[in-house]
């Protein structure tokens, strides 16, 4: 169960990324982006971090985050198989 949830965690942590580098795209070409009727805040959060990091930093903190997650999904399943 363990290393199912850790590589849950994993793809919500890629689904993060690639909406944070898109919105930062969107946002450095100026373009406006619609308002979520579901999840507002959330939308509101990575919007907000996308302007403030701009695109190069919106990759490189999705990729960080990314690979991290997938390295610790990884090393839960090895561990795992190990035992």
């Amino acid at each position: 169960m363990e290393k199912l949830k850790a590589w849950l965690y994993t793809i919500a942590i890629a689904i993060f990324s690639a909406l944070l580098i898109a919105f930062a795209y969107d946002i450095s070409n100026g373009e406006e982006i619609p308002e979520s009727s579901t999840r507002q805040a959330s939308q509101d959060i990575i919007v907000s971090l996308s302007g403030f990091l701009g695109i190069t930093g919106s990759w490189i903190v999705g990729t960080l985050a990314t690979a991290g997650s997938l390295y610790n999904a990884i090393q839960k399943q090895w561990n795992r198989k190990n035992k």
